[in-house]
């Protein structure tokens, strides 16, 4: 499948790699169909890029990786909507944004990505939790990275 963007220009991405927002997202509802492609070459990061208008993508990743605590509550009426038979089925992946400084990225908690990767299926939930950020920071302030010291 050929998708235009206005970052990458025409991609090619397999047919398999498209995701149906059957709601859209918070404030574009009429972007619902989207592709799913590896950022680098780790496939830490992930592009979610939308078919329905190419200067909508965002980058994201699984929410583990950024709070490996982070919990999502799902009534009935989302895992009709996804096609799940249980939550432990759904992939949850997080926004983030990214600065021009990496060290400071946020990741937003508040409008998790929820996937049923095998229907090809997501939406965005909106929560309502005090202990959860739109800007939640990635890198600790302290964190400067790996550092080569001399032993002993």
């Amino acid at each position: 499948m050929k998708v235009q963007t206005s970052r990458f220009g025409e991609i090619e991405v397999p047919d398999e790699s498209r995701i149906e927002f059957p709601e859209g997202v918070v404030g574009l509802p009429d972007c619902r169909s989207f592709v799913l492609f590896d950022c680098g070459e780790d496939g830490v990061f992930k592009w979610l890029q939308s078919v329905d208008r190419p200067d909508v993508a965002f980058v994201i990743c699984e929410a583990r990786l950024i709070v490996s605590d982070y919990e999502v509550e799902v009534g009935e009426n989302v895992l009709e909507l996804l096609k799940l038979d249980s939550p432990d089925q759904a992939l949850v992946c997080l926004i983030l944004c990214i600065p021009p400084d990496p060290r400071e990225m946020t990741a937003n908690l508040l409008g998790p990505l929820i996937f049923n990767v095998e229907a090809r299926l997501g939406m965005q939930a909106v929560l309502v939790n005090p202990a959860y950020s739109t800007r939640h920071r990635v890198f600790r302030p302290d964190d400067q990275g790996a550092q080569v010291v001399e032993g002993g």
